[in-house]
């Protein structure tokens, strides 16, 4: 007889071509109960979010066996219409689940009878009132992270996957998806949450599962510590300065987002930036490649003022690696895909070759970009910058989809970077990656400096860290991260 009355899953299987990326996989989460899958980058957490809410098939086509049970009722296989009357779900590539002009206007589509009382609930609970009236394009990534999450629990279903549901957030905001997770399970509804490292979330999940492509188990935690041992520094004495900001102020199309930012970064020195989500994070990077030129004040970039410099003559000097690097991808492979960059600079095949590796990629030279975790896609993306051997390399997030494996990967790309004389500058939520990489952090809040400094000083002051809404180290906190 059926289980009635929750989501389960029996003996599930898919695969692509030939390759199996689910195998036999069996769990069961009830209303009311948030269950949690962990697992390493590529391990299928994301093909499973898509075959919970219908999309593998009827949008992906692979083959698939086994049961998808929702109340007794069998939905795999069944039109993607029909699972979206029961199941919702949250995109990994939340972008994608963006359908208004305005924050106001994206979630008035997911409010029933246009009860504007329950708008107003959301903007508050979601601390998205001062950008109800903002279009959608001038928000963060972790911004528009949010908006998706709440247009998605206006939807009311009874069942919620969320896929990498606190990626790119900041502390604050992890806490808002904790506590939306535990008022969906007060209101009855089953959770199901995957991804790498979930942290945050460890008192709100009820249960924990481990998600390879050999098996499915129950886990405890593991306790996962930044590497700041034997970690080679710069010293403080060097004055060989490559980026400078001179009083510089920046806005869209109302408030500023850059106020008076004034900071110089060293040749050769790994420099982290952290701080909330629409911090100005972003948009600070951006001034350093010359995609965005201040208002007021100036940049200047190995000696050249980027005002009177064109991203593209800039781009000889400075490689960022964005947050959606699926959306620059203009290749059929992954090899190509390092080589288009390559190919313009007049560099070779050794190039491509050594950039893959670093990131662990080179098995996947023959794969399509677009078949890649979220994981591989950005370490895919930080690949194409290294192979054209830029001098200053900028990684926005890259810490987005990657397993314990992979992130010591990048890290190392990182010290490798740093003994060739390069200047490494990373955007991240990650306090434990940037105690791991960082010589040098400046801390955003609201578009200014907050503090500068030594990032183990600066993220072992709590009361500074809680202020600008940044997560405690999990070596300071003694809290355990749950990774994949």
């Amino acid at each position: 007889m059926e289980a009635i009355g929750c989501l389960e899953v029996r003996n599930l299987n898919c695969r692509f071509d030939s390759k199996w990326i689910l195998r036999n996989v069996s769990f069961e989460v009830k209303p009311g109960e948030a269950l949690a899958i962990i697992g390493p980058s590529a391990s299928g957490k994301t093909t499973l979010a898509y075959c919970l809410s219908g999309i593998i098939p009827n949008r992906i086509p692979g083959e698939v066996s086994g049961n998808v049970i929702v109340d007794g009722e069998e939905f795999l296989g069944k039109p993607i219409r029909e699972i979206t009357k029961t199941v919702s779900i949250v995109l990994q590539n939340y972008e994608l689940q963006i359908f208004g002009l305005t924050v106001e206007e994206d979630l008035e589509l997911s409010i029933k009878d246009n009860d504007e009382s329950i708008l107003e609930w959301i903007l508050k609970f979601f601390e998205l009132e001062k950008y109800r009236d903002y279009y959608v394009h001038e928000l963060s990534g972790g911004l528009k992270h949010r908006l998706v999450i709440a247009s998605t629990i206006l939807s009311d279903l009874k069942y919620i996957v969320m896929d990498d549901p606190v990626a790119n957030l900041d502390w604050k905001s992890k806490k808002t998806v904790a506590r939306t997770i535990e008022l969906l399970k007060e209101r009855g509804k089953g959770v199901v949450i995957l991804g790498r490292r979930l942290k945050g979330l460890e008192k709100v999940v009820d249960r924990w599962i481990y998600l390879t492509q050999d098996c499915l188990e129950n886990v405890n935690q593991k306790l996962h510590h930044p590497n700041i041992e034997n970690r080679k520094t710069l010293p403080n004495t060097i004055d060989d300065f490559v980026i400078e900001f001179r009083n510089v102020y920046y806005r869209y199309s109302r408030e500023y987002v850059l106020k008076n930012i004034s900071l110089r970064i060293r040749k050769g020195e790994v420099y982290a930036v952290m701080g909330p989500n629409g911090s100005g994070k972003t948009t600070l990077m951006k001034h350093v490649n010359g995609l965005l030129k201040p208002f007021r004040g100036n940049v200047i970039v190995k000696g050249i003022d980027t005002r009177k410099c064109s991203p593209a003559e800039m781009s000889r000097y400075v490689g960022m690696v964005f947050q959606d690097p699926e959306k620059y991808f203009v290749s059929e492979t992954v090899w190509d895909e390092v080589a288009f960059g390559v190919r313009n600079l007049g560099g070779s095949g050794e190039n491509v070759e050594e950039a893959l590796r670093m990131v662990n990629l080179l098995d996947k030279k023959k794969s399509s970009p677009y078949s890649l975790s979220m994981g591989e896609k950005v370490r895919l993306y930080i690949a194409c910058i290294l192979a054209m051997n830029p001098e200053i390399v900028i990684l926005d997030e890259p810490t987005t989809g990657q397993d314990e494996e992979t992130l010591k990967q990048i890290e190392d790309a990182i010290e490798k970077l740093k003994d060739m004389g390069r200047t490494v500058i990373v955007v991240t939520h990650d306090s434990d990656f940037a105690l791991s990489v960082a010589d040098r952090l400046t801390i955003l809040k609201d578009g200014s400096i907050c503090a500068e400094g030594n990032p183990l000083q600066l993220l072992s002051n709590s009361s500074l860290i809680e202020e600008a809404g940044i997560e405690p180290p999990s070596i300071l906190s003694g809290e355990k991260c749950l990774v994949g």
